[in-house]
C-alpha cells in the first residue's frame, strides 16, 4: 500500500498546464499594471489619476514566470503623478521632467532654478510615503503619501535649501518655485481632500510658527531689536510679553509665548499682512536682517515639523 504522505508525482500534462497557467497569470498581472499605467499617463480625470498612482505604488509587476526588465520605480510613479497633476491644473510652465528618455529614476527640474534637479525617495518608515527633494543633497522638502492623502512640508529643509543653499539666486526665481509647490498642495487639498501641513509656507494670518526650543532667551530678542533698528525698523513691546515688528506694506511679525500663563513656555511667531501672501520662509527671503537673526539662532528658532515623519 502506498504511503499517503508521499508527494504526488505530477504528470507531463499537469506540468504543462501549470506552466501555461503561471504564464497567463503573469501576463494578466502585466495587463493590470498596463491599464493603471495608461490611466496615470493619459487620463484627464483627477480621481482616476490618483487611483492609478495609488494602484501602481508597491505594485509587484514581476512574477515567477514573467519578468519585465525595464520598469518605472515607485519613486517614478510619484513624480509622474506630480507632473500630471500640474499639467491638468495648468500650472506646469515652470516644471518639467528633465530626463524623459530614461526608464527608472526619473528626475525633474524647475525652470526658475536652472540646472537643479529633484526626485522622490521612498520613506524607510512607510512604504506608501515618499520624500521630495534635490538630488545633490536629498533634503526632504516635503513628504507625500497618496494612499493616506497627506502632504507635509519640512520647514528646516525648506529654509536650508531655498534660503541658504540657493542664497545666490534671485528671490523672485525662488518664489516662483515655492508658489508652484504651495499651489500644487492647495489643489491636492481642494480637489482630492488631502491633509496639508504647509509649515513655514503657511500664509494664513495668525498661523503660529512654533519655535523648536520652546523658550527664548533675552539675548535672542535683544539681537532682533538691534538688527531691526540698524535696518530702520522698530521692534515694539507687546502686552503679552512678546514683541512686534511692522515691516513693509503693513506686514507685521509678532514674536511671543503662546502659553505665557503656563509653566512650560511655547514661543513662536505669527505674521499678518493684508494680502495673506507672506509666510515665515518668504520673510527670511525678503528681509536679510531677519534671515541673519534666524540663522544665528537657528537651534532656538527652528520651526517645528512632524517629528515622526521627518525625525
Amino acid at each position: 500500500m502506498s504511503n499517503e504522505s508521499e508527494e504526488k508525482i505530477m504528470t507531463t500534462a499537469e506540468l504543462l498546464a501549470n506552466y501555461s497557467d503561471s504564464i497567463q497569470q503573469g501576463l494578466d498581472n502585466g495587463a493590470q499594471y498596463l491599464k493603471a499605467f495608461h490611466a496615470l499617463s493619459e487620463t484627464d480625470d483627477n480621481q482616476s489619476l490618483l487611483s492609478a498612482a495609488v494602484a501602481l505604488t508597491n505594485f509587484g509587476l514581476n512574477t515567477e514566470f514573467v519578468t519585465f526588465p525595464h520598469q518605472f520605480s515607485d519613486e517614478d510613479v510619484q513624480l509622474i503623478f506630480f507632473s500630471r497633476l500640474l499639467s491638468l491644473s495648468g500650472i506646469n510652465s515652470n516644471f518639467q521632467i528633465s530626463n524623459p528618455q530614461r526608464v527608472q529614476k526619473l528626475l525633474c527640474r524647475f525652470d526658475s532654478l536652472g540646472d537643479q534637479t529633484f526626485t522622490f525617495t521612498k520613506s524607510s518608515k512607510n512604504a506608501d510615503g515618499f520624500f521630495f527633494g534635490p538630488t545633490f543633497n536629498n533634503r526632504p522638502l516635503f513628504y507625500l503619501n497618496l494612499k493616506n492623502k497627506e502632504l507635509m512640508f519640512h520647514g528646516s529643509s525648506l529654509i536650508q535649501y531655498f534660503v541658504v543653499d540657493l542664497a545666490e539666486l534671485e528671490v523672485n526665481a525662488i518664489k516662483d518655485t515655492l508658489r508652484l509647490l504651495t499651489r500644487a498642495a492647495a489643489i491636492l487639498k481642494e480637489k482630492f481632500g488631502f491633509k496639508i501641513d504647509f509649515n513655514v509656507l503657511d500664509s494664513v494670518n495668525g498661523e503660529f510658527y512654533q519655535f523648536a526650543a520652546g523658550s527664548l532667551s533675552e539675548n535672542v530678542m535683544d539681537e532682533l531689536f538691534v538688527k531691526s533698528a540698524e535696518n530702520h525698523f522698530v521692534l515694539m513691546a507687546e502686552d503679552n510679553g512678546g514683541a512686534s515688528l511692522t515691516l513693509d506694506n503693513g506686514t507685521k511679525m509678532t514674536v511671543y509665548d503662546a502659553d505665557s500663563n503656563n509653566s512650560r513656555p511655547r514661543w513662536g511667531a505669527t505674521i499678518h499682512d493684508d494680502q495673506q501672501s507672506e509666510n515665515w520662509l518668504y520673510l527670511l527671503l525678503d528681509y536679510p536682517f531677519i534671515k541673519k537673526w534666524y540663522l544665528n539662532n537657528q537651534k532656538q528658532l527652528e520651526i517645528l515639523s512632524n517629528q515622526f515623519v521627518f525625525g
